[in-house]
């Protein structure tokens, strides 16, 4: 083979094996063994400048060591995502307590990454920042540019050489058929479904210098790509970026030291592009399917709009429509409810009026029996002075003593009567707060007072009615007053007389006064529950306020809750568009995917099968520096760091920002 012809051969090689990374890459770990599965994600501008690192790591195997595992991480804010486990951290070494599982955790960085992704804008030929493009037509181009900043330096043939990260990029863009047309990318692939260009380019920044390829070849081996597209009304969505290290670890290629293992080689190329045909063939099926199912998803979201949305807002605009008369009805509510609270008020006041009045009427009278004793004890000493009591005008005043004490029990069961009506107010007070729909509870406590509060004065009654106790004392008080003032008159001449006299008024004053104490006594238990009276009426008023304040915020909430469902409503008929575009998509995604199909079988006939028959045995020049490059590659085990001795695997994905209309 010529030389131009092993140098074409060195191209096509380092694109297969490219390819072959992307698409193939998958790692062997031994049984047992605990390697670092690490995944990077970068959130970045639409230029591709670094706004966040988010490290994901799984501790693979980790779960079958017993006790901790020692890892290495310079990532700050670490947490472990998917258990309990905990870990001790020193600088940057920790110790992972596994309990029996694989340890799953993530965390920040501030690392610079190996590689950087920068994309530019221009619109007809002019420069500018995405978000200045945005609404804008014209001719449009989208550069993406990769640097491999990660190398080191090995020996090779005995020279100090440097040897980058095989890093293989691959970015992805969406760019809707609505905004673009006319979609050419230089080192990629466009794929147009009727909705939107799918493009994906490709790049692999350093492996040209690694492999100390001539300027002619170097540019097959490509670091960037040009997206050039007619554009309408300018937007563009997130853009992501694959990235990995792995690209010749796949084929093992240190282990090819003679012709005869590279020719091995080839031939575990040839089977695993005959793979790449069957997968293709395998995605092409299952997209018809895909696609089957998006016309299903549309049957479901017409479903979902008319079951679901539709019944929602009317609902909603029913109780919006509502609130004011809920509003207007709570307030007439409180409003009766505040006056039951002030009359049950005016209530406990009145009652507590009548108990002070019945306690004063006890200590009037609760001496009286010791006053009788004192006096039927110094009766024989004052029998001279009996005349002088025994006087008309004396007898006349203490027989209208008695007959006002008998006319004040009657005045105070008059008094009761009255009370029986307070009770009565209130009793009607609680039926109205009780038909609407006041506390269970405080009705309850209300009712219960209300009741005790109506045997009290039944008992006050029926002491003070003409047949009560109290009544039949005051009149055998009264009796006794006259038989007593009728035997003064003659006491004088009859001592005898006077003492049976003392005797019948000693036997009837502990009755009159045994009833006034039962009076006093009603009117203490009466008043008992005053204070919880009071207090209930104050919380009720006070429920009242909360009440008409809470309605009217819900009312501005369900106006609010109405303006939200419109918004639903809106969102739910681009919803409804969007997966129509999607079902219309889906079929043309479900072509594309045949169309790739047969293009992975041209791929094989042209590309793989070509390069392995046409390959010689003139190419060892290049082995060492190929060796060196997949030695790169498997050094490259981790971007947060790895524990010593651990195997690990790395990737990164990275996320650009979308650059659309705030209404898109």
């Amino acid at each position: 083979m010529n030389r131009k012809g092993k140098r074409l051969g060195k191209t096509a090689l380092c694109a297969v094996l490219a390819l072959s990374m992307v698409l193939c890459n998958s790692s062997f770990m031994e049984a047992k063994k605990v390697s670092k599965q690490e995944s990077v994600y970068v959130n970045a501008g639409a230029d591709g400048s670094v706004n966040q690192i988010t490290v994901a790591d799984w501790l693979k195997n980790s779960g079958e060591v017993t006790g901790t595992v020692k890892d290495f991480s310079k990532l700050s804010d670490i947490t472990n995502v998917k258990g309990e486990e905990t870990f001790d951290k020193s600088g940057n070494s920790m110790k992972w307590n596994t309990s029996g599982k694989d340890i799953y955790y993530q965390g920040k960085s501030e690392q610079e990454l190996p590689v950087d992704v920068k994309i530019t804008y221009s619109l007809d030929g002019k420069k500018m920042a995405a978000k200045d493009m945005l609404g804008k037509s014209g001719k449009a181009k989208i550069h993406v540019s990769y640097t491999n900043k990660s190398k080191q330096t090995k020996k090779v043939n005995g020279k100090e050489v440097t040897i980058y990260t095989p890093f293989v990029m691959v970015t992805g863009m969406i760019l809707s058929s609505e905004h673009f047309s006319n979609v050419n990318v230089d080192n990629g692939r466009v794929i147009n479904d009727g909705t939107n260009n799918i493009v994906v380019g490709l790049g692999m920044p350093g492996l040209a210098e690694s492999l100390d390829l001539s300027d002619e070849f170097a540019e097959k081996i490509h670091s960037e790509f040009t997206v050039e597209a007619d554009v309408t009304d300018f937007t563009i969505g997130n853009t992501f970026t694959y990235g990995s290290p792995s690209i010749l670890e796949e084929l093992n290629m240190e282990d090819a030291g003679d012709l005869d293992d590279l020719e091995d080689k080839l031939e575990e190329l040839t089977d695993a592009a005959s793979k790449l045909v069957d997968g293709s063939d395998t995605l092409s099926e299952n997209m018809e399917k895909f696609a089957d199912k998006m016309d299903e998803l549309k049957g479901k979201m017409k479903e979902y709009q008319k079951d679901g949305v539709k019944k929602l807002t009317d609902g909603v605009n029913k109780l919006a429509k509502n609130g004011p008369a809920l509003v207007k009805g709570v307030k007439d509510y409180t409003g009766g409810a505040d006056k039951v609270a002030n009359g049950t008020i005016s209530y406990v006041t009145n009652t507590g009026k009548i108990t002070q009045g019945c306690k004063t009427l006890y200590e009037q009278v609760k001496g009286l029996p010791a006053q009788i004793d004192t006096f039927s004890t110094g009766l024989n000493t004052y029998t001279g002075s009996v005349d002088k009591l025994g006087t008309k005008e004396n007898v006349t005043a203490i027989k209208d003593g008695a007959k006002a004490v008998s006319d004040g029990i009657s005045e105070l069961n008059k008094n009761i009567g009255l009370l029986e009506q307070s009770i009565q107010a209130s009793e009607a007070m609680v039926l109205q707060l009780e038909q609407k729909g006041a506390d269970a509870t405080v009705i309850g406590g209300l009712k219960q007072q209300i009741g005790a509060q109506k045997q009290i004065v039944a008992g006050l009654k029926a002491a003070t009615g003409s047949d009560g106790a109290l009544k039949k004392g005051a009149a055998s008080l009264a009796t006794g007053v006259n038989t007593v003032m009728d035997a003064l008159s003659q006491l004088s001449s009859k001592s005898s007389e006077l003492t049976k006299a003392t005797g019948i008024l000693k036997k009837n004053v502990p009755a009159l006064v045994s009833a006034v104490k039962k009076l006093k006594d009603g009117g203490t238990t009466l008043s008992a529950n005053d204070k919880k009276l009071i207090s209930g009426a104050k919380a009720l008023i006070k429920a009242g306020k909360t009440m008409r304040k809470s309605t009217k915020k819900m009312n501005s909430g369900m106006k609010a809750l109405q303006k939200g469902s419109k918004k639903l409503n809106k969102a739910t008929k681009q919803l409804v568009s969007g997966v129509n575009k999607l079902d219309n998509a889906s079929g043309k995604l479900s072509d594309g995917a045949s169309e790739l199909a047969s293009g992975m079988d041209e791929f094989n006939d042209k590309g793989v099968e070509k390069l392995n028959s046409t390959y010689e045995d003139d190419i060892k020049s290049i082995l060492d520096r190929l060796d060196a490059v997949t030695e790169a590659g498997k050094d490259y085990k981790s971007f947060s760091g790895i524990g010593k001795g651990m195997d690990g695997e790395v990737k990164f994905v990275i996320e650009t920002a979308a650059v659309e209309k705030e209404d898109e």
